[in-house]
């Protein structure tokens, strides 16, 4: 159970990011010259300490500096010896603490016992119990005395998970994952099939980015609002909206991530795609007409769409809206204004959603390994982004597999997460680690 005493202490440290932005200036965003607060460095050191007791050897990636100069880093780690390798990846960040009762309630990890799935658990709780400080513990105690002969084990802890991605996005620009032939991470397993822990292989993600639309109107002084000339951008952001939701109702983003039968006789094999408006800010509040909007969208999609087509689709919408004599052009000094589509400006890029199919045979490969320790139940497609899509957009032909813990409540009040699942992903992992072999991709 020494795994699980690990998992008390991680939960102990904090590691909430803040996620406080020095400067939202547009053109610093576009030039990444900003500064995001960070709460990584005490549950860094405490993770190499493990590592380097562990026999890893172990050295530390810059990301990125908060307004206080402190500065963050990756931490990557290998043992073992040859030409390939795998990584198993973990962030080491969590959300805030505000949902519960208070930070220390949040940090105290704690036994209980609930109902979930229709079985009884023994679960730990606390605040990143199940995401991801579980995926941590389970990385460190699987792989402390492995040291393989043919290949190589590499972990990656990252920094910045929960906003920008931005230690995942740094550590795809390194040489340390040349080598690497597959990629684990021991994450959150959302998706829409039961979590039967190490049953259950995440081969996805759907992906998800923003777009921002520019609404122009004439401006005006609002005493006389009745003139027929002033063209209001509230009111027609307020048409683009409800355009927008009327599309959204019959809107079908559908994709089949598995075909095969699988042992769980009532999973889904498939996930939905979606979009809403999640902001419309017109005007200043002033005595004048809006003559500046924007209406930010925020979206999740399947493999069968990607940015490019989503922009043209919102694009399409708001053109139809023109030739439709619904929005009105806006013209000042001769130059005509349309409104506009653009990405939502951040420092990192958006990511598509991806698939490591079920045939492919680091999918076979993990499952017979999972078979060892606990039945292989289901195909599962996560709803959220996370890291794994970085690194498949970076690395569109390695395998990317999520294989977590059975837990609930991430992002919430009473996070928890099962204590067997955690011990039979020590197994499992520790079986991958010294099982793989680079003949699986040839």
């Amino acid at each position: 159970m020494e795994v699980l005493e690990l998992l008390k202490e991680l939960i102990k440290i904090d590691s909430r990011n803040p996620f406080e932005l020095d400067t939202i200036n547009t053109i610093d965003i576009i030039n990444k010259q900003l500064s995001i607060g960070g709460n990584e460095i005490e549950i860094a050191e405490f993770i190499m300490d493990k590592l380097i007791e562990y026999g890893f050897t172990v050295e530390k990636q810059f990301v990125h500096s908060n307004k206080s100069s402190n500065k963050f880093y990756n931490i990557l780690a290998e043992k073992g010896t040859g030409d390939h390798s795998i990584l198993f990846y973990a962030h080491m960040d969590t959300v805030s603490a505000n949902p519960w009762l208070s930070k220390n309630d949040a940090l105290t990890p704690k036994m209980s016992k609930l109902e979930f799935q229709g079985k009884e658990r023994d679960v730990l709780v606390g605040l990143g119990s199940n995401d991801m400080k579980a995926g941590i513990a389970i990385m460190l105690e699987a792989f402390k005395d492995l040291n393989p002969e043919d290949h190589k084990i590499k972990l990656c802890f990252g920094v910045d998970e929960e906003f920008y991605s931005l230690g995942s996005n740094k550590l795809v620009e390194s040489e340390f994952l040349e080598d690497v032939k597959a990629i684990i991470v021991p994450e959150i397993g959302d998706g829409p099939n039961y979590i039967y822990g190490g049953g259950s292989i995440g081969i996805g993600r759907l992906g998800r980015c923003e777009f921002e639309i520019e609404v122009h109107g004439t401006g005006g002084h609002g005493a006389i609002s009745m003139d027929e000339s002033f063209i209001n951008a509230a009111v027609e952001a307020s048409k683009i909206v409800t355009a927008l939701e009327d599309h959204r109702k019959t809107y079908k983003d559908s994709f089949e991530f598995f075909h095969s039968e699988v042992p769980d006789t009532s999973a889904i094999n498939n996930i939905q795609g979606s979009y809403f408006v999640n902001k419309i800010d017109c005007g200043d509040g002033s005595l004048s007409i809006p003559s500046t909007g924007k209406i930010s969208i925020d979206c999740t999609f399947t493999p069968n769409m990607t940015i490019d087509k989503l922009r043209t689709m919102f694009e399409n919408i708001i053109e139809d809206l023109y030739s439709e004599n619904i929005l009105k052009t806006v013209d000042i000094d001769g130059v005509t204004k349309k409104c506009s589509v653009k990405l939502k400006d951040r420092p990192t890029p958006f990511s598509e959603g991806y698939l490591t199919g079920e045939d492919h045979p680091f999918t076979q490969f993990v499952i017979e390994n999972v078979n060892k320790t606990t039945p292989f139940m289901n195909y599962n497609m996560g709803y959220s982004v996370a890291d794994e899509n970085v690194f498949k957009r970076h690395f569109p032909k390695t395998p990317v597999i999520v294989l977590g813990p059975v837990g609930w409540n991430s992002h919430r009040a009473h996070e928890w997460v099962e204590i067997q699942s955690i011990l039979d992903l020590v197994k499992i992992y520790g079986d991958i680690g010294k099982n793989f072999n680079e003949s699986l991709f040839y």
